[in-house]
């Protein structure tokens, strides 16, 4: 007889590279009951992982978590570019404002469910509309009262399904060469910012917000495993 699944996981922003690479490892976790939140529905997601209709402009969605959709871990993935956001204002709106208000509605559960966030290399000391953005959403988490587990991967490799020219490019050319100065220099800080696999990032992501005590901020070497 099977046993009924322990917890459940929701996952925003599971189009993205680490959000789908997540799903992936979660369909194979039959312990755990795994939600995405979704735009529009028939997202080709494996089974068993369920779709949940969210629309991040509605607070009647928000209203939705840990009742409708129960929610004992949330991964928040979400995450776009300037260049596609188009603005500054709509850049702040898909990185900090959703995962803001998502935080925001977890902490009035009464159960403290745990919060995971995809955030960047560079968010602890931050330049840039960029990384001031990923920093302001780390420290609202890190004050929440919640449990939470942070990953700061440097450059992501993987099959993305937007078109990012610069970042191809830049992991053409970069991987190489962190990989040969790896070798030559063991240098915790090198590792840091080289290129990771977004699934290597998901994997390190699951490991902490899933395990006995999530609290911790992972980068470099850690995301790793």
């Amino acid at each position: 007889m099977t046993s009924p699944p322990s917890r459940t996981v929701v996952v925003a922003g599971g189009t993205g590279l680490v959000g789908k690479a997540a799903l992936q490892l979660l369909a194979g976790r039959p312990e755990l009951r795994t939600i995405a939140l979704v735009r529009r529905t028939g997202a080709g997601l494996p089974p068993p992982i369920e779709e949940r209709l969210f629309d991040y402009e509605q607070p009647s969605s928000y209203d939705a978590l840990g009742g409708d959709i129960p929610c004992d871990v949330l991964l928040c993935c979400l995450g776009t570019t300037r260049r596609k956001a188009g603005s500054d204002e709509a850049f702040r709106r898909v990185d900090r404002d959703y995962p803001l208000r998502l935080l925001e509605r977890l902490r009035g559960l009464p159960h403290r469910p745990v919060f995971g966030l995809v955030s960047s290399v560079g968010a602890d000391n931050p330049r840039g509309l960029y990384l001031t953005t990923k920093a302001e959403v780390e420290r609202a988490i890190q004050a929440s009262g919640l449990p939470y587990a942070i990953v700061r991967p440097s450059l992501l490799v993987g099959e993305r399904e937007e078109s990012r020219p610069a970042e191809r490019l830049g992991i053409a050319l970069g991987v190489p060469i962190f990989r040969a100065l790896q070798a030559v220099s063991g240098s915790a800080t090198l590792d840091r910012y080289a290129p990771i696999e977004g699934q290597q990032v998901a994997a390190a992501l699951l490991r902490a917000a899933l395990g006995p005590a999530p609290a911790s901020v992972l980068e470099g070497s850690a995301l790793r495993g």
